[in-house]
């Protein structure tokens, strides 16, 4: 690495850039050796926990519990920065959900569309959002009032919640991946394969985004009564990115299928399936009869 990083810093200064010392820092993920001093120059780069990164917060075990927790305090901040707005009485209630969709849940979900998010990160980023959402509506816990009655309240019939929307960002995010030529790295990155020798270690497993992508697209693993392959838990293939990789190509018609899938009404994929391929053609591609 500090090879790597001398070779850079020399090219650099080739086009009169320089590094800052003072701005660059060292983040350790699964290190267990002793701390190894990495210099730009002379100088020493300081060693973090965390740190944050186009606006996010990058931290050492891969997970964005830091990062949510970063992003409701921002929330919090934006809405109680409008509470001028949220008070007033001669101001349509519609009117002041298109202001939080506006102002406020981009703040929250910045970034959302590479979460690798836990059911317990989810729950977090809904509490947040309904005590908002009971706040523009003047509606106390005592009122007796669900949460879904109260998003539709402000944000209307077509108002999606928190763990919708965070979902509609990554499948639209992964589209954009899917689309993307073969040399980019993002594409790259997520048609990686397990390497060779390469074992799991014991006890459960840290959730990833390439797992919850998988896990979100579940519901197309099954043409009528053939299940296509490597949607399966154990499949560590990326077949089931294969088949996605043909669906994205075409945007109005993956737009369609992200939605559909973030729907809470979403039951059968066969109507989704059918916008893409006919049943013959996706037998054909996986099976050999």
């Amino acid at each position: 690495m500090q090879s790597l990083l001398t070779t850079l810093s020399n090219n650099a200064s080739m086009f009169g850039m320089r590094f800052s010392p003072s701005k660059c820092k060292m983040l350790l993920q699964d290190w267990v050796a002793s701390t190894p001093e990495i210099m730009i120059g002379s100088q020493v780069i300081e060693r973090v926990d965390r740190f944050t990164y186009l606006g996010s917060l990058i931290s050492p075990c891969g997970l964005v519990c830091d990062e949510i927790s970063a992003r409701i305090q921002k929330a919090r901040l934006a809405f109680a920065n409008l509470r001028h707005l949220w008070r007033r009485r001669d101001i349509r209630l519609s009117t002041k959900g298109r202001v939080y969709c506006a102002a406020v849940r981009p703040v929250l979900l910045y970034g959302s569309e590479t979460w690798p998010v836990t059911v317990e990160d989810i729950r977090r980023l809904l509490v947040l959002d309904h005590r908002c959402l009971r706040s523009i509506a003047r509606i106390s816990w005592d009122h007796r009032v669900s949460n879904a009655a109260v998003r539709k309240r402000v944000l209307g019939k077509d108002g999606k919640s928190i763990d919708e929307v965070v979902k509609l960002h990554q499948l639209r995010w992964l589209g954009h991946v899917l689309r993307m030529l073969n040399h980019r790295l993002p594409q790259r990155a997520i048609f990686s394969g397990i390497g060779v020798g390469w074992k799991k270690a014991r006890g459960g497993q840290t959730k990833t985004w390439h797992k919850s992508m998988k896990s979100l697209t579940s519901g197309l693993s099954h043409v009528s009564r053939c299940r296509l392959p490597g949607w399966g838990p154990r499949d560590d293939s990326n077949r089931w990115l294969e088949t996605l990789n043909d669906m994205a190509q075409n945007r109005l018609q993956w737009c369609r299928c992200i939605h559909s899938l973030c729907s809470p009404k979403f039951r059968s994929p066969d109507s989704l399936l059918s916008l893409f391929f006919s049943l013959p053609k996706f037998i054909s591609m996986y099976y050999t009869l």
